[in-house]
C-alpha cells in the first residue's frame, strides 16, 4: 500500500505550515526564491516582489509535486531513498548543480551521504531521480533498464540512458526544426496557418478533443486513436522559467540554462504562445470559452486564461518563431486538412480529406438518384397497371349512378 506522503512514511506530522515551508524551499531551489516567512506565518506579505505571492497561480504544479511524492513506494522500507519532501527537494539540488554528469554517476552524488547499511537498492535510487527530473523539468523519464515493477510504479517515459547527461537528455528530447509558415516576421509566409489553429474551430470542424498532460514532451502529441490533442497546461510553471531567464544572453548553454533552475528559453516561450496565442487566443470569446471550460471540468491549470509579458518577456519575443513544436502545429494542420477516417465508410475512401468528401458527395448523389429513379419507375409502373385494370374493367354508368 502506497503511503500518503513521504511525511506519513516517516512518522512526522505533515502540517499545513510544515507543507508550507516545503513548497518555499522547492521554489528556493527550483528557481531561486528568496527566503520570506509570510507563507509560513499564514499571513499576507509585505514584502516587495516575494516570489510566494505566486504560490496560489503554482497551485496545479505544487499539487503535481506532492501526488508525486506520494507516489514513491520504497523497495526495502527499511532502506528508502526519500523519507521527507526534503530528500527529494535535496536531489533535485543535486540534480540542477550537476547538468554535464551522466546519470550513471548521479545516484552516487545524490546518496553519496547515505551509509553502506542505508543505501537503497538500486531501483529504489533510480526512481528517486526520475521523480527529482520530472518535477525539475516536467518531462517524464525513465532509466534505461528500468524493471516492469518499478515502471508500474510510476508511468515510464522517455529513457535516459546511463551516459547521458540531463543536458544531452533535454536536448535530445526536444528536436528542432524550422517551418517557415508558422515563423513570425515582417514578411508574411504565403501559408499563415495559424488562424486555422484555434481550438475552438478545430473541435467544430473535424471533433478533435484536447487533454492536459503533466508531461512537457507530449505537449500537442495528436493521438489518432482517441482522437485528441494532449496540451501541456502548468502555464505558470513556464512563467518561472521565463523569469529566470528574461534578459539573459540568448546564447546560454543548455547546461548553463539548467544551474540557472530553467528549461531553454525558446522551448518555454513556444509552449506558451502555443497555448494562449495559437490554440487558445485570449482575445477570441470562443477560444477564451473553451479555456475556460477545459480548467472548469478537464483540470487545466487556471492560469492559462491570465496572460502576462511585461515581467516574463523581452522586448523582441512579442512574436516568436516555432523550433521546438512546429511539426506538431503542422501536424495539427494536416490533420485539420486531411481529417483521419473515423467512421467504416470513411475508411473506403481515400485519406485526403478533400477527395474524400468529394468521392462521398458523388456517390451519395448517385446513390440519391438510383433510389429516386427506382421510385419513379415504380410509381409509373403502378399509375400504368392502375390505368390497364380501369380499361379492362370498366365502371358502369348504372353503378356509378347508384354511388
Amino acid at each position: 500500500m502506497k503511503c500518503t506522503c513521504l511525511e506519513a512514511r516517516a512518522g512526522l506530522s505533515a502540517t499545513i505550515a510544515h507543507l508550507e515551508r516545503d513548497l518555499q524551499q522547492l521554489g528556493k531551489v527550483l528557481w531561486s526564491w528568496s527566503p520570506c516567512d509570510c507563507g509560513q506565518q499564514g499571513r499576507q506579505c509585505v514584502t516587495e516582489n516575494c516570489a510566494w505571492q505566486r504560490s496560489k497561480c503554482l497551485k496545479p504544479f505544487f499539487d503535481h509535486f506532492k501526488d508525486l511524492a506520494a507516489s514513491y513506494e520504497p523497495e526495502n522500507p527499511r532502506r528508502p531513498a526519500l523519507s521527507t519532501h526534503e530528500d527529494l527537494i535535496e536531489i533535485i539540488r543535486k540534480l540542477k548543480a550537476n547538468p554535464d554528469v551522466a546519470r550513471a554517476q548521479l545516484a552516487s552524488i545524490a546518496f553519496k551521504d547515505q551509509p553502506p547499511s542505508k543505501t537503497p537498492p538500486l531501483e529504489d535510487q533510480a526512481f528517486a531521480i526520475n521523480l527529482a527530473v520530472k518535477i525539475m523539468t516536467m518531462i517524464n523519464c525513465s532509466a534505461q533498464h528500468q524493471t516492469r515493477s518499478l515502471i508500474e510504479q510510476g508511468m515510464p517515459g522517455t529513457p535516459w540512458r546511463s551516459d547521458m547527461t540531463l543536458s544531452q537528455f533535454i536536448l535530445d528530447s526536444f528536436p528542432q526544426t524550422s517551418h517557415p509558415s508558422l515563423d513570425d516576421g515582417e514578411v508574411k509566409p504565403p501559408l499563415d496557418v495559424k488562424p486555422a489553429l484555434e481550438a475552438a474551430k478545430i473541435k467544430r470542424i473535424i471533433g478533435l478533443k484536447f487533454q492536459g498532460t503533466d508531461d512537457l514532451r507530449m505537449h500537442l502529441t495528436l493521438n489518432r486513436n482517441q482522437y485528441v490533442v494532449y496540451i501541456y497546461h502548468h502555464t505558470a510553471f513556464l512563467k518561472e522559467n521565463l523569469r529566470l531567464t528574461k534578459d539573459k544572453p540568448s546564447d546560454m548553454s543548455i547546461s548553463e540554462t539548467l544551474k540557472l533552475g530553467a528549461l531553454p528559453r525558446q522551448l518555454m516561450l513556444e509552449t506558451l504562445d502555443s497555448i494562449q496565442k495559437i490554440l487558445f487566443p485570449l482575445t477570441d470569446p470562443k477560444s477564451k470559452s473553451l479555456l475556460l471550460s477545459l480548467t472548469a471540468t478537464s483540470s487545466f491549470d487556471p492560469d492559462c486564461l491570465r496572460f502576462e509579458s511585461t515581467s516574463i518577456r523581452n522586448d523582441d519575443e512579442r512574436e516568436i518563431s516555432y523550433h521546438y513544436f512546429g511539426a506538431r502545429l503542422m501536424e495539427l494542420y494536416a490533420e485539420l486538412e486531411n481529417p483521419t477516417p473515423r467512421g467504416w465508410v470513411e475508411k473506403w475512401f481515400e485519406r485526403k480529406s478533400g477527395a474524400r468528401y468529394v468521392m462521398m458527395a458523388t456517390l451519395l448523389g448517385v446513390i440519391a438518384a438510383v433510389v429516386l429513379g427506382v421510385v419513379g419507375v415504380a410509381v409509373s409502373a403502378f399509375q400504368a397497371w392502375v390505368t390497364y385494370q380501369q380499361w379492362q374493367h370498366p365502371v358502369s354508368s348504372s353503378l356509378s349512378n347508384k354511388g
